[in-house]
């Protein structure tokens, strides 16, 4: 509600005025020859603590033309949606400009795109637009109000930037994985990431060369022991009498190396025999029912 003058003007100016361009110079000329001819028939309106809320334009104008300036104030009203209401109307503002005014003046709370939208003539989409400008594209918002960038121009930068933020935010998310995963795996490969002493990528590709080389590894340790237990087998078909009784003492060059001599003593075919027990019990345990 506009009322008589309650305050003396601060000269601060209301950061939601300043959302709105000043003319360019020449309609101020024309602005400040028609107030020093007719004087100035809106005064400039005040918040209830003194800082100008609409009549920036005019304030200077006046200046212009040696014209003292009146005053007025705005009580009991929310001096944002004053603000915006007036400049909407006021103004020949493009729809791209009205748009981003609303979203500039953060006026969306309990709205709607839609209902924003309707209440300053302006599609849903617009504001829509406007939003992700000022999200993604702050800097452009200025230049939209000024009239410098069109909103759709904006909006495709906007997108762009928004694009580059979330392929940003994916790939530190992957990395973030990848780095819980070598620390659980490989310790040793995350402490040089850490360190700085090895890229992620780098720890990422030793890290799976390790994992190659490992798998390499079990399988050649399944074939061995396979072809072992099957070549033992065939030959304990026999009675254990004849396999003693037809043992050639010398023959078996692995009782030249000392690790295994004791193999072919009676202690250690039963220390093989006990091996062979925990490999069984091994099975079990992880509730297996044959080696693969």
């Amino acid at each position: 509600m506009i009322e008589a003058l309650t305050t003396e003007p601060t000269g601060e100016i209301h950061e939601a005025a300043n959302v709105f361009p000043m003319l360019p110079e020449d309609e101020l000329a024309d602005l400040a020859a028609d107030i020093k001819a007719n004087g100035l028939i809106h005064p400039i309106v005040l918040d209830e603590d003194g800082a100008l809320i609409d009549g920036r334009n005019r304030l200077a104008a006046c200046r212009m033309a040696g014209v003292d300036p009146t005053f007025t104030s705005l009580n009991g009203a929310d001096p944002v949606a004053y603000i915006l209401s007036a400049n909407v109307a006021r103004r020949n503002l493009t729809k791209g400009q009205r748009a981003m005014a609303v979203v500039m003046l953060d006026v969306s709370s309990g709205n709607t795109m839609r209902s924003l939208g309707s209440d300053h003539d302006v599609s849903a989409t617009s504001i829509a637009k406007a939003a992700t400008i000022k999200a993604y594209a702050s800097d452009l918002c200025n230049t939209v109000m000024a009239g410098t960038t069109s909103l759709n121009d904006a909006y495709t930068e906007a997108k762009q930037r928004r694009e580059a933020t979330e392929g940003r935010e994916e790939r530190a998310r992957h990395a973030e994985r990848d780095i819980a995963m070598i620390r659980a795996a490989a310790p040793d490969l995350a402490d040089l990431v850490a360190e700085e002493r090895m890229p992620l990528r780098e720890a990422i590709a030793a890290y799976r060369e390790r994992e190659q080389r490992e798998e390499a590894d079990r399988r050649d340790l399944t074939l061995h022991f396979s072809g072992v237990i099957m070549e033992l087998y065939g030959i304990m078909v026999r009675t254990p009498e004849v396999i003693v009784d037809g043992w050639v003492e010398g023959i078996v060059q692995q009782r030249k190396i000392p690790a295994l001599s004791h193999l072919w003593t009676p202690e250690g075919l039963r220390d093989l025999a006990q091996s062979l027990a925990a490999v069984a019990d091994a099975m079990e345990q992880r509730g297996r029912t044959e080696l693969r």
